[in-house]
């Protein structure tokens, strides 16, 4: 729902994280020794294409190379449990953004502080492509997306979802994709969450209704139907003659104070992934008119 945010020039910090780390059953040569020497020539790509190759280059690798689930070999070099599992979680929380849950903006999945001065981190790394079927993308960077338990274990699981990952640079879910109440009263007159539809609604195409179906968006935003009656009654509340008088009153701009009164990211599109339901607040905020 929420491309992810990298921080920059993250990705020869990945490679030199994992490439050289050594296997003691194999002379403590390391991953990119083993690769050139086992694999180099059959798969025809490197290691880095495979470590921090795009979304796109990965998707690309996945068709050509295909299911590789019997191939013991390949598990064992890249096996992301017992490996590089706890390395790869670390660096996520040093190099990438995590704030709410990816999939779905609806959970909180930082990473915190405990009283003996640990981090911890609430969320879970889903691989995008399924690394039992492709075991060759276990540990690429772009294959793993900041996820919490719900959409990674409960919904998701090894479904296969066939669209555009929030790792790759040409995810635009949130300009596609809207969320829409269909009400038919103008005037807001909402006694009830009976009283309005709350769904994703994408025009002119359907690149993305795997990704909803898949996460099961719709069904688990119903309960979400609260926060656009809250938004909802603070908008009547709040027409825009009132919001300019608060302008007025504060010195403040009309934009900072609707953002004081409904959200403060209204208008930071770079920062949805901070807060959960960020992304609803956004839309149900513009189609109230108040955008």
């Amino acid at each position: 729902m929420i491309k992810i945010a990298y921080k920059k020039n993250i990705t020869q910090i990945y490679y030199d994280n994992l490439a050289n780390r050594e296997f003691q059953k194999e002379n403590n040569k390391t991953l990119k020794e083993l690769f050139d020497e086992k694999f180099k020539t059959e798969f025809d790509c490197t290691l880095e294409d495979l470590l921090y190759g795009s979304f796109e280059k990965l998707q690309e690798i996945k068709d050509r190379l295909g299911d590789m689930s019997k191939r013991d070999d390949v598990k064992e070099l890249f096996n992301y449990e017992t490996k590089f599992q706890k390395h790869i979680s670390k660096f996520f929380e040093q190099y990438v953004e995590v704030h709410t849950c990816y999939f779905c903006n609806i959970e909180f999945i930082n990473t915190f502080m405990t009283k003996d001065e640990k981090i911890k981190n609430g969320f879970t790394l889903d691989h995008y492509i399924d690394k039992g079927k492709y075991p060759y993308l276990a540990l690429s960077l772009y294959n793993l997306i900041p996820s919490c338990y719900t959409c990674n274990s409960k919904v998701k699981r090894v479904h296969s979802v066939e669209t555009l990952s929030p790792a790759s640079t040409h995810f635009d879910f949130d300009n596609k994709v809207k969320f829409k109440t269909f009400m038919q009263n103008r005037n807001l007159q909402i006694d009830c969450e009976d009283d309005f539809a709350l769904l994703l609604k994408e025009d002119f195409s359907d690149i993305y209704k795997q990704y909803i179906d898949v996460f099961e968006l719709d069904g688990r935003y119903k309960y979400h139907k609260y926060k656009v009656i809250e938004m909802i009654n603070r908008r009547k509340e709040y027409p825009d003659s009132r919001i300019k008088e608060l302008a007025l009153l504060t010195q403040k701009t009309e934009e900072e104070v609707k953002q004081d009164l409904f959200s403060e990211y209204l208008f930071e599109d770079d920062n949805l992934h901070k807060r959960p339901l960020s992304k609803l607040v956004k839309d149900i905020f513009s189609e109230l008119g108040l955008a």
